[in-house]
């Protein structure tokens, strides 16, 4: 493709408006024209974004005052004679900026190119012939969104399944999914004898008891069904004591928690599907004053994918959810990831009939919700592909 130098953006009240073009045609210089009504997080987001993403680029901005044509038309004289070699991209803006900025444009045979967000396609407006026949609809990850949004990745609450886990943890999904309660328990016996051990090789009794004395067995069964999907090893569960080993410590921490493997199927079906350039589980997000070095506040977000312009967020829940963790799951996915953020809940219970209400209330949020029942009938994946594609 060639090498565009000089890329003018008009500059908007949305970041993605404001990079999407650098992003697709790597420029060595990125010019803005502004109005100066943009607030200024909006200016800071955007220059984070594209110096995390492109560290060369150079950037600068042009003045003029969008009510007067004759203040837009100055500008776009001073620009043009300072980059003669310019493409303009009529991305983002307001619309007396694009007029002003197409007829200057027009009346000088200037390059011009458009990108269409919402089909993944550039335009040639004129002499792009080339940039056009040869763009490629970029792909964000998770921190193009969050330096767009004034926010930064704090870390992880888990580890993420390494490649060669992608099996035996769809197996262990399954296996919770038999029995939700017979997995809780052993889950609650497995934290306890593993807090006892401090160590990935356990030995215990067959039966441990809480501070409060009530009972917590071991079962036997269960164990060596895990051992034989590869979640444990090394399983002995004989008379009153028995013996295991977490193949690694990522292993003991999901055995650990009964709630992860809700995370850890939704990131596998997601991933799986090969239409996410970039998917997290148990992502820790902060923002604030300090949001580079480090933040004010912070919020973890289950599970976390990226395709194309969309980020999707997804809040994960034994329970049945409420319309107050729909409310925010959508807060979270707007304020980290922009107005194009979808977000969804996952839930291990079942929304039956007498909660269909709740199914209705997430459309009207824009939501959806995936339940035990879609989770079993192989639904999820679709249902969350879908929800990433449509236009709510």
């Amino acid at each position: 493709m060639k090498q565009v130098k000089t890329l003018v953006e008009f500059f908007s009240g949305n970041a993605i408006d404001n990079v999407l073009g650098a992003f697709s045609f790597l420029p060595e210089n990125v010019i803005f024209l502004t109005d100066g009504s943009v607030q200024e997080d909006v200016t800071q987001d955007t220059l984070r974004a594209l110096k995390q993403r492109l560290p060369g680029v150079h950037t600068d901005f042009y003045a003029a005052r969008d009510s007067e044509l004759s203040s837009l038309r100055a500008a776009l004289e001073e620009l043009y004679r300072d980059h003669p070699e310019c493409v303009f991209d009529f991305t983002g803006g307001s619309e007396p900026m694009l007029l002003a900025a197409y007829g200057f444009a027009f009346q000088h045979d200037a390059p011009m190119l458009h990108i269409n967000m919402q089909n993944h396609f550039a335009i040639n407006i004129n002499r792009c012939e080339d940039l056009v026949a040869a763009f490629a609809f970029p792909q964000l990850r998770l921190e193009d969104h969050l330096n767009m949004n004034g926010a930064f990745l704090a870390g992880y609450g888990y580890e993420e399944p390494e490649e060669g886990w992608s099996e035996r943890i769809r197996r262990f999904c399954a296996l919770v999914m038999e029995d939700q309660h017979r997995w809780k328990a052993q889950c609650l016996f497995l934290q306890m004898a593993a807090a006892r051990a401090g160590s990935l090789q356990v030995e215990s009794e067959r039966e441990l008891f809480t501070s409060d004395g009530n009972a917590v067995p071991g079962d036997g069964d269960y164990l060596k069904r895990l051992e034989q999907i590869g979640m444990l090893e090394q399983v002995e569960a004989e008379g009153e004591r028995v013996r295991f080993a977490f193949p690694n410590s990522t292993i003991r921490h999901y055995l650990c928690d009964s709630g992860i493997w809700l995370e850890l199927y939704t990131y596998l079906v997601l991933k799986e599907s090969g239409r996410f350039s970039d998917v997290r589980v148990s992502v820790r997000l902060g923002w604030g004053d300090g949001h580079v070095q480090g933040g004010t506040a912070y919020n973890e977000i289950d599970v976390i994918a990226c395709a194309g312009i969309t980020p999707l967020f997804v809040s994960c829940k034994s329970g049945l959810p409420t319309a107050g963790s729909m409310n925010e799951i959508l807060v979270y996915a707007r304020k980290f990831g922009g107005q194009r953020a979808k977000a969804a809940m996952v839930t291990s219970a079942e929304v039956s009939t007498g909660f269909v209400g709740l199914r209705k209330r997430a459309a009207d949020l824009g939501t959806v919700i995936v339940d035990e029942s879609d989770i079993r009938d192989g639904l999820a994946q679709g249902m969350l592909l879908y929800l990433t594609d449509s236009g709510l």
